[in-house]
């Protein structure tokens, strides 16, 4: 079956669903409301241009104009039944303009969205990543891509009923969260992913629901069951509890510019200052601040709000982490505890108008995913570091084991911060052996506050200046 007609075919089945659509669809409701939360925290200008792929009855519609308020809106659908239902919904604040379009493929439409949402409708493409670069190259500059889909394991329960009867079911395969990402290398985000779980009364209740929803074309070259067949799976399923797990991801990325010029700041150790430093380096460089990985906010505040306090930071100047996870853990592990996916190849730096200070993560091999530590993502955003080290005891074997492995990896390092008791033994260790500059030596502070930061700040070298150093240092050994 080619594309064309199959998304005909998912078209009418949602169609036809229309007019009882809302009262089966459960998950789509619950997921609609926290991907809006999501969008609601992004920074988007005011009456922003909106475009929604594959709307539905509007729940995402509505759940957007009760957060965003007035907005320029085009709500499209691939079903015109699903548009009209929409349509009759509370009228949107600002602007609105209903269009069937096929949101795999949106032809026709002229681009520079600073919002392109939806809510469990991407799953319906046959090539989800090409679809999603398609619709992210029509963002502006600086504009959301924001989607809702599901992912590996969802009805994990209604596909092992039809093994237990010797059958395969014919739901659509869904990706693993860590591989949906658009095709497009100019986009900063990632995936959060969430699991749902749905019990329903036996196994009929839930094809009524998802009949209910429109949901019910099968995977292409799957035929559907026949009676006898059917029946087996429902005493199957109805066996294992008639229970249903929708894996969702949340997936959100922001249109780059180009790369950024910068510092990655990372550190000998964890708690070794890096967020100190951050601050200190975005004070004397009038810089941006950017955290791509944040853990341990159940106990804490985040580093941005803490360094956007310490550099006196206004809020255009702070850019969201990437991924937010709660545990006092590596991301690697944060992310194990919390069923999220973690994917360092979807971290891409912001599009920035200042020099852009990065704040890692613990050290340089502390795993963000189960391939990629943050030596790693140090490597592919390819900016110089900044080397957070303690002053006192050890300090040289840790600091020179961490300056060569940068060094093994081609990694340029701007200079080394020293925080602790001034040590000039080690300091003079560090520069000699190690082949850096120590850019700032910060004793023990009796109060860490904003006037800290600016008094130290005041010693620091004009990045321009590091930056010359550097690349003649480099150029005369190369």
């Amino acid at each position: 079956m080619t594309q064309a007609p199959r998304n005909a075919l998912v078209g009418g089945r949602f169609g036809a669903a229309a007019d009882r659509y809302e009262d089966h669809a459960a998950i789509q409701r619950i997921t609609a409301e926290r991907l809006a939360s999501d969008i609601a925290l992004l920074p988007l200008p005011p009456c922003p241009r909106i475009l929604e792929i594959g709307c539905g009855t509007g729940l995402l519609t509505q759940a957007l104009a009760r957060r965003l308020g007035p907005a320029d809106w085009t709500v499209t659908d691939i079903s015109p039944a699903m548009l009209a239902a929409a349509r009759r919904g509370p009228a949107l604040p600002g602007s609105a303009r209903y269009q069937t379009l096929d949101g795999e493929h949106p032809d026709g439409l002229a681009g520079g969205y600073d919002l392109i949402c939806s809510s469990l409708a991407v799953q319906w493409f046959a090539d989800l990543n090409a679809g999603l670069a398609r619709l992210a190259a029509l963002l502006a500059p600086g504009g959301h891509l924001a989607v809702a889909t599901l992912a590996a394991g969802t009805f994990r329960e209604w596909q092992a009923a039809h093994r237990a009867a010797g059958l395969e079911a014919g739901t659509p395969p869904y990706p693993p969260a860590r591989a949906i990402r658009p095709a497009m290398v100019n986009l900063a985000g990632g995936v959060r992913s969430e699991r749902l779980i749905q019990n329903h009364p036996d196994g009929l209740h839930f094809l009524r629901g998802l009949k209910g929803i429109g949901a019910t074309t099968p995977a292409a070259g799957r035929p559907p069951l026949g009676a006898a067949g059917l029946r087996r799976v429902l005493a199957a399923f109805d066996e294992q509890g008639a229970t249903v797990t929708y894996h969702l991801a949340y997936g959100m990325w922001k249109k780059t510019a180009q790369r950024p010029v910068g510092v990655f700041v990372t550190g000998t150790d964890t708690g070794i200052g890096k967020t100190l430093v951050s601050a200190i380096l975005a004070r004397a460089w009038n810089a941006e601040y950017w955290k791509p990985v944040q853990t341990g906010v159940a106990e804490e505040p985040g580093d941005t709000d803490t360094v956007a306090q310490l550099a006196r930071l206004p809020p255009e100047r702070l850019h969201l982490p990437a991924y937010v996870l709660q545990a006092p853990l590596s991301p690697w592990a944060a992310a194990t505890l919390e069923d999220t996916v973690v994917d360092a190849t979807t971290i891409v730096p912001p599009a920035t108008r200042a020099p852009l200070v990065v704040e890692g993560a613990g050290g340089l091999y502390v795993p963000i995913d189960d391939t990629h530590m943050m030596i790693d993502l140090i490597a592919r955003l390819d900016m110089p570091v900044v080397l957070a080290a303690r002053s006192g005891l050890g300090t040289i074997n840790h600091t020179l084991l961490s300056l060569e492995a940068l060094k093994r990896r081609g990694i340029p390092v701007l200079g080394v911060v020293m925080s602790g008791p001034p040590s000039a033994g080690n300091k003079e260790a560090i520069e000699r052996f190690g082949g850096v500059r120590v850019l700032a030596e910060i004793a023990p502070l009796p109060r860490v506050d904003a006037a800290a930061v600016d008094a130290l700040a005041q010693g620091i070298p004009p990045l321009a200046e590091c930056l010359a150093a550097l690349y003649e240092a480099r150029a005369v050994t190369d």
